[in-house]
């Protein structure tokens, strides 16, 4: 059985098919939920937005950070999920009040969540290409609809996508977070492979049995349940590779972008120990930076007398 915090493709033999499916667990994504303690349907939802950018970031052929980011003027004002060579990180901003009001909810749709507003996704492959982006509007009832329609306007790939996001409770430990997802799309028509459309209709009849509970199933593996959903149509599975809770946070980051402030601004960043503090809002990670790594001693000396 294939390991949880993975993501592999899968292919069809008997159906113009290419995919991938993501299963996370105690690795990728249980400690990036319990880093903020987030209300359950914001803990979900940035759930699902992380599964989505594994499916999405190990699909594509070129190296680069993927990044699923969704706002609006709603409880959640800013989603944001990245996947870079296998690390994962999210956060999510609410608003003021937004944690009490949402303390007993459950489920809540990514509209009312975030309110009216965007899914955007983009590939940042550095500094020396630009960044692609794509972006629609939050219509749908869950984040997996929000995104098919991404890809039918943006991609023009007939696509499906389902994800899963939930807490698995034990008699003798504490729960644990878990999430998977699944991402199929067609391969075009060719004069080779004829009209295509009746195979994918019916992969997609199958795709649709699929449930969360398999998605996020401990004892069901991701081949198993890849083998239990389209066994008829000769599966396959490619090699997995491994996902990991990874910030991409670090001192130098901060200190180049201090860097760009002015030194009245960084003055008044001083706190009273003497130091920068910086606290990355993924990871929760803290910094102590000393202001001379950012701007000349002399220049914040000059600002105190």
């Amino acid at each position: 059985m294939i390991p949880d915090d993975i993501a592999a493709p899968f292919s069809l033999d008997a159906a113009p098919v290419r995919g991938r499916i993501v299963r996370l667990g105690a690795g990728a994504l249980d400690p990036i939920l319990r880093r903020h303690d987030y209300p359950r349907p914001v803990a979900m939802l940035l759930g699902e937005a992380l599964a989505l950018a594994a499916l999405v970031g190990s699909l594509l052929k070129v190296e680069g950070r993927l990044v699923v980011q969704a706002h609006g003027e709603g409880p959640v004002s800013l989603l944001v999920a990245e996947h870079a060579a296998g690390g994962l990180r999210g956060y999510a901003r609410l608003a003021d009040g937004a944690a009490d009001r949402l303390v007993r909810a459950n489920r809540i749709p990514p509209a009312e969540l975030l309110g009216t507003g965007s899914l955007l996704l983009t590939l940042d492959q550095g500094p020396a290409k630009a960044p692609y982006q794509g972006v629609v509007e939050l219509e749908g009832g869950t984040l997996a609809q929000c995104a098919e329609t991404y890809f039918r306007i943006s991609e023009q790939t007939d696509t499906r996508i389902r994800l899963a996001v939930g807490e698995v409770l034990t008699r003798d430990a504490p729960s644990l977070w878990r999430g998977g997802g699944m991402l199929m799309q067609r391969v075009a028509s060719d004069p080779a492979r004829g009209d295509t459309s009746e195979d994918w209709s019916r992969a997609s009849i199958l795709f649709n049995t699929l449930t969360d509970e398999e998605l996020i199933d401990p004892s069901l593996g991701v081949d198993r349940l890849v083998y239990r959903l389209f066994h008829e149509e000769g599966a396959r599975m490619g090699d997995a590779i491994a996902l990991a809770d990874r910030c991409t946070c670090n001192e130098e980051r901060l200190t180049a972008l201090m860097r760009t402030f002015g030194p009245d601004e960084v003055a008044d960043l001083i706190e009273p120990d003497g130091f920068l503090h910086a606290r990355c809002q993924f990871c929760a990670r803290f910094y102590l930076i000393p202001p001379e790594r950012v701007t000349q001693a002399s220049e914040i000396t000059s600002n105190f007398e």
